[in-house]
């Protein structure tokens, strides 16, 4: 299967006959999910105690013990809130302590990665918020190894090793070693091959691959693990945040279009869920994503 790798221009102005066409070049205009994947929206979950409400929601996370966090913007409730599965409070920290809330990242240990990207700085936080380490100067914006300008997400790489999207102000990958001491750097502001709109999101597979989800430009960069441009995908949307995930298939928020898509490493979409409302199921934007590992009983 072959799919547009080209300015968004030529994207909309390549004519689509069909639905299987449509999926390949602009996906989303297809209303229906070519599969059912099986999602179902969860009624009152989480359960907030008495007085707490959530702002807007701009990261998510969860780690191997089952801990689901979310990372959000509003003032009445602590900023990072961790429940169980059932959706049951159970730890909470930050009220008012982040510029502006972004993604949210677990690691292998159960840490948990904060992007503050109004604040140019990102923690890393133990499952029972202790802070462990901190990339960046709170309040000084930078592009080096040692300061970003309102970053936007983290991914990990094969070897332990750190890649930021940073984001906002700088428009680069920034990426660490696993002693979190500074690579390298690459992309620059521009609509090239390699270049960043806004570089929103981003993640790696399971060969060390690292996408970046490039948001205003409609499309995810794939690089190689040292930052070689290898190609892109310009078929899914408006990719806000990306995720590879435990079943080792790629989730896009497609953000103007509120939903997320299910991708395979080709590029082929699988299918889609969510919708545009305010009803259950359905979406205002699509920010970010996690995805759990599958719960296994005996």
């Amino acid at each position: 299967m072959g799919f547009v790798d080209g300015p968004l221009e030529e994207v909309l102005a390549k004519p689509a006959a069909d639905v299987e066409t449509l999926l390949q070049v602009r996906a989303w205009e297809v209303k229906e999910s070519p599969t059912d994947l099986g999602y179902k929206a969860v009624k009152d979950w989480p359960r907030l105690p008495s007085g707490w409400r959530l702002g807007q929601v701009a990261g998510v996370a969860t780690d191997s013990k089952g801990s689901y966090y979310v990372y959000h913007r509003g003032r009445e409730a602590p900023s990072l809130l961790c429940f169980d599965r059932e959706g049951e409070i159970l730890n909470s920290w930050g009220r008012g302590e982040y510029v502006r809330p972004h993604m949210a990242k677990c690691d292998e240990e159960g840490n948990i990665w904060l992007v503050d990207d109004g604040g140019h700085i990102l923690y890393l936080y133990s499952s029972e918020g202790k802070v462990i380490r901190k990339l960046g100067m709170k309040g000084v914006p930078g592009e080096d190894g040692t300061h970003f300008s309102r970053p936007t997400d983290i991914a990990f790489g094969l070897r332990e090793d750190l890649y930021v999207s940073d984001g906002y102000g700088n428009r680069r990958v920034a990426h660490f070693d696993e002693n979190l001491r500074f690579v390298r750097q690459w992309g620059s502001e521009g609509e090239g091959k390699g270049q960043f709109v806004l570089p929103h999101a981003i993640t790696t597979d399971s060969d060390g691959l690292v996408y970046v989800a490039d948001r205003t430009k409609w499309r995810v960069q794939v690089f190689s693990s040292e930052g070689t441009f290898l190609h892109q995908w310009t078929h899914i949307g408006k990719p806000y945040g990306i995720v590879y995930a435990p079943d080792e298939f790629f989730y896009v928020c497609d953000g103007d279009n509120a939903r997320v898509t299910k991708v395979d490493r080709s590029g082929r979409i699988v299918g889609f869920f969510g919708a545009h409302g305010g009803a259950l199921g359905q979406l205002s934007t699509a920010h970010d994503i996690a995805v759990a590992r599958p719960t296994v009983t005996f």
